[in-house]
């Protein structure tokens, strides 16, 4: 009785500590993974990038963008600029558009990295180049150059909302762009003027089209974004002459809903006779689990080192 007392007294210990150990494993290593476990592990790989928040009078209003210097940065010598547009929700410092300067600076692309906080609200929130975002951008790239000695084009990027003002900017402002980076958009803006919407494929004739859809008709999250005040300018207009010379480097996740517009979008670039590469991240719009986030962090390393590749030609 004594030995079956001491076995059960053993089994009953060996019990706790399993149980002990198995609470003390995270969650993703026992298989219980919340968006909120991924959203750390992607924090976890945040770089800490150095970015100094200047800031300048526009139409009244002081705005803000954030700049950073190569680590052995020198007045004399003349540098790209880089520009991030961030996503939604987001601003010029957020980490997540601060992932471009960490590789910028870690693969040895030798720019200036500008990251500006861009308006949020209605119609801007979608990225089009109106309503004075687009010369916003300007204006910093103007007040960049005052201060540092700069290449006479940039080179631009962008995720999400980030991605749609970048291809829009660059295919309507082709004297400024060198190469443009645009990633995982929600709607596109072909060459030749079509528009091209997530969940719709294309919209003729963007501008009456969406001026005319009641908001049921639209997904809940589109609503606030389709102003047609903004959509009216730059939707539905093709490419400027020049254009056509920028090197795009499209990308979207497979797992993405945006996937299908993006493949399009390509298709439209090689049409009217653009210099386009791609690459396909198997990942959703964000990482919603572990094996989603080095899949996700290829977007800002495949965009510098496409840079890298272009600017050395």
């Amino acid at each position: 009785m004594t030995s079956l007392r001491l076995a059960l007294a053993t089994l009953v210990a060996v019990c706790v500590v399993l149980v002990t150990c198995l609470v003390s494993i995270p969650a993703v290593a026992r298989g219980q993974i919340t968006r909120e476990d991924v959203r750390q592990l992607v924090a976890k790989g945040d770089p800490a990038t150095k970015r100094t928040r200047a800031t300048i009078s526009f139409n009244g209003t002081e705005r803000e963008y954030f700049v950073q210097l190569p680590h052995d940065y020198e007045s004399r010598r003349t540098y790209w600029l880089l520009v991030a547009a961030h996503g939604g929700g987001g601003n010029g410092a957020d980490s997540r558009v601060g992932r471009y300067g960490h590789w910028a600076e870690r693969l040895g692309l030798e720019a200036i990295v500008v990251t500006p906080t861009f308006h949020q609200t209605n119609a801007a929130a979608v990225r089009f180049p109106s309503l004075g975002e687009d010369e916003f951008l300007k204006a910093v790239i103007a007040d960049v150059k005052s201060n540092h000695k700069l290449q006479a084009r940039i080179l631009l990027t962008g995720y999400s909302r980030g991605g749609q003002f970048s291809h829009r900017f660059a295919l309507q402002n082709p004297r400024l762009v060198f190469a443009c980076a645009p990633q995982a958009a929600g709607s596109w803006t072909t060459p030749d003027g079509r528009f091209l919407m997530e969940g719709r494929g294309e919209i003729r004739n963007p501008s009456k089209a969406l001026a005319s859809m009641a908001p049921s008709d639209l997904q809940k999250r589109w609503r606030a974004n389709f102003d047609p005040r903004a959509v009216a300018p730059v939707a539905g207009l093709p490419a400027k002459p020049g254009a056509e010379r920028i090197p795009f480097h499209v990308m979207c996740g497979t797992l993405d809903t945006r996937y299908e517009i993006a493949l399009d979008f390509v298709a439209s670039l090689k049409d009217s006779g653009y210099e386009v590469t791609t690459e396909w991240p198997r990942s959703p719009h964000g990482p919603t689990e572990p094996g989603h986030v080095e899949e996700w962090e290829k977007f800002r390393r495949r965009a510098i080192e496409f840079l890298l590749e272009v600017t050395a030609r």
